[in-house]
């Protein structure tokens, strides 16, 4: 496992980076529409749980169950932020976009704390079938590298 640790120092560091923007961005008063755009978690998390078990398999010869497992842990640390984030905008009465209505409700009426947690774990249990994603990518590098392309 701290082999797989240290290789996605890469994409935690990107993780911990579009956390930091959010949190700033939440602080200084931007919208939400504009910090999505700018540092999405879900985007980030979907892009480099493809991507980094795909460079596993190419440059570690990690195998499906290994290259799941890179992407699992990617995006597990990610929402381990949100979670811990959601809790603490909650607990500490900060308007951050951890808690922002529209995003975790759809509406602009205020959700509450346990509302906030369980869809925050909802959205999880999507972000973590991203596994099906990278087990594609591994096939398709595999495919690549014994065509000899």
């Amino acid at each position: 496992m701290r082999e797989k640790l240290y290789f996605v120092r890469l994409p935690l560091l990107l993780v911990a980076l579009f956390f930091v923007g959010r949190l700033t961005l939440g602080a200084a008063g931007a919208s939400y529409e504009v910090g999505n755009r700018l540092f999405s978690m879900v985007v980030l998390q979907t892009h480099l749980a493809l991507l980094w078990a795909a460079v596993g398999r190419r440059y570690r010869g990690y195998r499906l169950g290994e290259g799941v497992q890179t992407a699992v842990t990617i995006v597990l640390v990610s929402q381990i932020l949100v979670w811990t984030a959601t809790a603490i905008s909650y607990l500490a009465g900060i308007n951050t976009f951890f808690n922002y209505p529209v995003a975790i409700g759809g509406s602009p009426e205020p959700v509450s704390f346990g509302t906030a947690m369980a869809a925050s774990g909802r959205r999880a249990g999507g972000e973590l079938r991203c596994w099906r994603g990278s087990r594609r990518d591994w096939l398709v590098v595999g495919w690549i590298d014994s065509s000899g392309a």
